[in-house]
């Protein structure tokens, strides 16, 4: 199985974008790019991911402030991003293998 290089294939997915609207690459705007939306979203994981083991550590010091419903319900949302980006980015391979596969 190859590798597959992430920044390579973003580039690629901007450039078929700017083909299909029929303009240039350079006129892509990199606010709304795929690789910025996707990147906001793995730092909103890793936020919910960090916020989790944190209440985590908290409850397990004894901390008064943090219930166990607390945690529970924290470490269960982390779950949930992680799992739904997982999907995300299963999807965008799997798409990427497609295109690969398809003949010119």
């Amino acid at each position: 199985m190859t590798d597959i290089n992430t920044s390579n294939l973003i580039e690629q997915m901007r450039v078929m974008i700017a083909q299909s609207q029929g303009g240039k690459p350079e006129e892509i705007s990199e606010q709304n790019s795929f690789g910025n939306v996707f990147q906001q979203a793995l730092n909103q994981v890793n936020g919910s991911n960090q916020s989790a083991d944190d209440l985590t550590n908290r409850f397990q010091l004894g901390d008064p402030n943090v219930s166990l419903a607390d945690v529970m319900v924290e470490t269960q949302k982390a779950n949930i991003a992680f799992q739904g980006t997982l999907m995300v980015r299963n999807k965008v391979v799997q798409a990427y293998t497609d295109i690969m596969n398809m003949p010119v």
